[in-house]
């Protein structure tokens, strides 16, 4: 690659995940310059607050993401069947008189949002996307957050009044810590901020603390440090169920405290009443008197003196399968009943740099609203409706069914369970794709629109700071300007709004609209609209550091850490100020925990979960030149459950259930409990427009998870994406596959 000298080196954090891990970028040029700016190389951040020169190898191939030549550079229109470049000007003015025109004849409702994962990672791409379809009067947001998150939203708002409240342990100080659901060492955390997650857990060790990792694999975290604990995928609730019996009606645990910062303590009590261990051996495949110990010793850790403390931790291993609000619920309550929630060495609510949870409560986000999807039965949760509905929400009969969708920084036809959705987008009057790539999403899309990457804006990670185990802040601007023809997505939905009719006061082509403009009635001034603006009211407001002092130090700064008892009777959303830890709908989704049990403990049975690659996320960086990808995904399964199926390693094997099949090769190993098969998510780019990711060998593991109403959550509306029945089966004449690494 030809560069120009000198080079300019510019500190950014990145933004792939929750960790916002610091980076510096080594920058050539000038956009007038011939060749224009070329990013030269991205390192960590060695004097960043937190990550202190940790980043993963996804966030190092940002440079290589920016000047991908498979990515969008201009509008595309589709012609005759195909994508065709045209100037933004008509694709605005194009995309806006359809919205007008279907508005006008079938009301706002018609209009519906599809936000992929990395829209939370943006703050104003989130608020002026949602803003966008608030502003026509539309509450059709879909989001991703309803294939992985649901459940931890649903049951915060439920329990704390706000969906953006969720405990963070304090792994610095913990003596116990159970991690359920969660493969630190490969994705680090979600919905927890931590820099080198792994190397966090393995000082609780060294310091003579204890890890247990449940999970019905033996992963690459269990493999390096903790005790590994396996179980059944799809009976994490039933565990913590047992764990709830053993301390409340076996070790009679002292509630005192519980009753005075939390009501319905009597109700859980009673409802743990049949939960034996016993009973759950049976589903779980955990020894009774190892669930036993599990939770005596857990109670040993929380009366723990002198800094000690436990915390019950779970992740998207928990949240996808088929009881995620449950377990979720019980390890809440059972972190509050303990005494560890709001406590040093337990679990602690940050604030950042001003606190989101206030903020939230004051511009009326984070708590339950009252739309519905037309048929009556799902409710938003964290602002959206669950994406598994969005089928039906195109394909009813209903007036108000939903006829032109914009998806922004997603792909929900891959990442979406079943064909539902897929066999329902020919139905949409307009679809718009607003994203780096032309995806398989975008392959149905009438028009597709250019996006900028992260080192085209700049961003504040705002609604990220409630959940930082180090509380710091940071600001970064646009390292680079955007190539070709892309554009900001605030830019971008604004744009559209004009050009859709919507004319609130105060709007300009570059910013406002009604949520922007509800937050900063509530704040003091009356500043210009704009994302600095914005984040530099919101830090007068915190009164713990400035835009100007986060400018003055491009590295971030830390925050002052969280103090235990400043949650617990101060910040609780609920209206009377108290946790509820009998939400009606929790206590009624027993019933479906006691239904399913049989069925759950049936033996040679084979249940799908999933799992991913260090070098991946997701799907969308898979065509990402700096990272070696794998070569596609592969099946892992104990070498007993092949030998009954007549499996090879290493050899083709189908994967079926009633929805679909796929086909892909296995590779055994002793990591994975009998029962169990485990395949990547993400791969398949059949028909992509990202070369390299076309290119990759690998299947979609979706076109076998069923979708739809009837395997939704029924608390969260989540999509049930883990603990499906599949068939195993080799494939006649099956190529040999080279050995997987997770068998070495």
């Amino acid at each position: 690659m030809e560069t120009s000298r000198p080079s300019r080196q510019v500190r950014t954090f990145c933004r792939i995940c929750e960790v916002h891990c610091g980076l510096v970028v080594e920058v050539a040029g000038t956009p007038s310059s011939p060749g224009g700016e070329r990013v030269l190389k991205v390192s960590p951040d060695r004097e960043h607050p937190v990550s202190r020169g940790y980043c993963c190898v996804k966030g190092l191939g940002l440079g290589a993401l920016h000047h991908d030549e498979d990515r969008l550079a201009t509008p595309l229109k589709r012609v005759d069947g195909g994508l065709v470049p045209i100037g933004w000007d008509q694709a605005l003015a194009e995309i806006g008189a359809r919205v007008r025109d279907l508005v006008s004849e079938h009301g706002p409702r018609s209009v519906a949002l599809y936000q992929g994962n990395p829209s939370f990672f943006s703050l104003a791409h989130t608020l002026m996307s949602t803003a966008f379809v608030e502003a026509l009067g539309s509450p059709n947001v879909f989001a991703s957050h309803s294939i992985d998150v649901n459940t931890k939203f649903h049951v915060s708002t439920e329990m704390y009044g706000a969906s953006l409240v969720h405990p963070v342990p304090d792994l610095e100080h913990t003596e116990m810590f159970v991690c359920l659901g969660s493969n630190p060492l490969v994705s680090q955390m979600s919905v927890l901020t931590v820099a080198d997650a792994a190397g966090v857990l393995q000082r609780i060790e060294q310091r003579g603390g204890r890890v247990v990792i449940v999970d019905p694999r033996r992963t690459e975290t269990a493999q390096r440090l903790g005790e590994h604990l396996p179980i059944r995928p799809g009976t994490d609730a039933y565990l913590l169920a047992a764990m709830l019996h053993v301390l409340t009606h076996e070790e009679g645990l002292d509630l005192a405290h519980a009753r005075r910062v939390a009501r319905g303590v009597e109700e859980l009590v009673a409802a743990a009443a049949p939960w034996t261990p016993e009973r759950a051996e049976a589903v779980t495949g955990i020894p009774a008197a190892t669930i036993r110990a599990l939770a005596t010793d857990y109670a040993a850790a929380s009366a723990g003196q002198g800094g000690g403390g436990a915390a019950l931790y779970c992740s998207t291993g928990v949240n996808m399968g088929p009881f995620g609000s449950l377990a979720y619920w019980l390890i809440q309550a059972l972190n509050l009943l303990t005494g560890n929630l709001d406590r040093r060495g337990g679990l602690l609510v940050p604030r950042g740099a001003f606190d989101t949870l206030r903020l939230a409560r004051l511009v009326g986000l984070g708590s339950f609203d009252e739309h519905r999807t037309t048929d009556g039965r799902w409710h938003r949760v964290a602002g959206a409706f669950p994406v598994a509905a969005l089928a039906d929400e195109i394909t009813t009969d209903h007036p108000d069914r939903v006829r032109a969708l914009f998806v922004t920084a997603g792909n929900p036809v891959h990442s979406v369970p079943g064909s539902d959705l897929r066999e329902a987008l020919p139905r949409l009057d307009l679809l718009v794709s607003v994203d780096l790539y032309r995806n398989e999403t975008a392959d149905h899309a009438d028009y597709v629109l250019p996006a900028t990457d992260m080192l085209e804006r700049g961003d504040y990670p705002a609604s990220h700071q409630s959940l930082q185990l180090v509380p710091h802040a940071q600001w970064t601007p646009p390292v680079v300007e955007p190539l070709g023809e892309r554009r900001n997505e605030w830019q971008i939905f604004s744009d559209l709004a004009l050009a859709s009719g919507v004319r609130p006061i105060g709007l300009t082509a570059a910013h406002a609209l009604p949520r922007l403009n509800r937050l900063l009635r509530r704040l003091p001034g009356s500043p210009q609209l704009g994302l600095e603006q914005i984040i530099a009211v919101l830090l007068r407001w915190g009164r713990r550091t400035s835009l100007r002092e986060l400018r003055q130090k491009p590295e971030g700064v830390l925050l002052p850490p969280t103090e235990p008892g400043s949650f617990l009777g101060h910040r609780v959303a609920t209206p009377d100020g108290l946790v509820d830890l009998a939400p009606a709908d929790l206590l009624a989704d027993l019933a479906r925990l006691e239904a399913a049990e049989a069925d759950l403990a049936r033996p040679g049975v084979l249940r799908l979960v999933g799992r991913r690659d260090r070098r991946s996320h997701n799907s969308w960086m898979h065509n990402n030149s700096h990272i070696r990808q794998p070569a596609g995904n592969t099946a892992l399964m104990h070498p007993d459950d092949a030998a009954d199926r007549g499996v090879a390693d290493g050899t083709q094997v189908q994967v079926s259930s009633a929805t679909g099949a796929v086909t892909l090769p296995v590779a055994l190993t002793t990591d994975v409990a009998r029962g169990v098969v485990v395949v990547p998510h993400g791969w398949g780019h059949a028909t992509s427009g990202a070369r390299r990711a076309r290119a990759l060998p690998g299947v979609n593991v979706n076109d076998v998870v069923p979708g739809g109403p009837a395997h939704m959550d029924p608390v969260s509306g989540q999509a049930i994406m883990l603990a499906h029945e599949v068939e195993v089966t080799p494939v006649s004449g099956g190529v040999t596959a080279p050995r997987s690494s997770a068998t070495r």
